[in-house]
């Protein structure tokens, strides 16, 4: 676990109002989507994808702002595309990788919450989620960095 500022990313995006509980239908096929934009429109990549929820609070049916975003080169221009560009501002957080199965994401955030509340921060609303290797059929093989934003 550690403190981090996150520098600006530039990304191609998709974004959409969801819940915990509606999740599921935007895992796979948004992050597929955005690499074959990103290879239709000749952009390079520059990083893995994103999930960035916004006033998400841990209840199934809360409403917040979910963007999935890819990395890429600040100087992509966009012909067709069903995505937009934008940076993702500076970012403070505390991070923890996770190792394995997302089963276990909620005791992860447990514990940043904890340290979070043990240093008298302030959450600032905002959680990443950056998925550094993505395993559907061996999820033990997965690592997804987890940080919660800090004030």
């Amino acid at each position: 676990m550690q403190t981090r500022t996150i520098q600006p990313i530039h990304v191609l995006y998709f974004e959409t109002k969801t819940s915990l509980a509606q999740l599921s239908q935007h895992v796979r096929h948004v992050a597929r989507r955005l690499y074959q934009d990103a290879l239709h429109n000749d952009i390079e990549i520059t990083g893995p994808i994103y999930w960035v929820y916004e006033g998400a609070d841990g209840q199934l049916d809360t409403i917040f702002t979910l963007t999935i975003a890819l990395p890429i080169v600040s100087t992509a221009q966009l012909t067709n595309s069903e995505f937009k560009t934008k940076y993702l501002e500076s970012f403070n957080c505390i991070t923890e990788q996770l190792y394995g199965d997302w089963n276990t994401l909620g005791t992860v955030y447990g514990s940043l919450i904890s340290e979070i509340m043990s240093q008298n921060k302030t959450m600032s609303g905002q959680n990443r989620e950056i998925y550094i290797n993505r395993d559907f059929e061996n999820p033990e093989r997965n690592i997804t960095e987890v940080q919660v934003g800090i004030l």
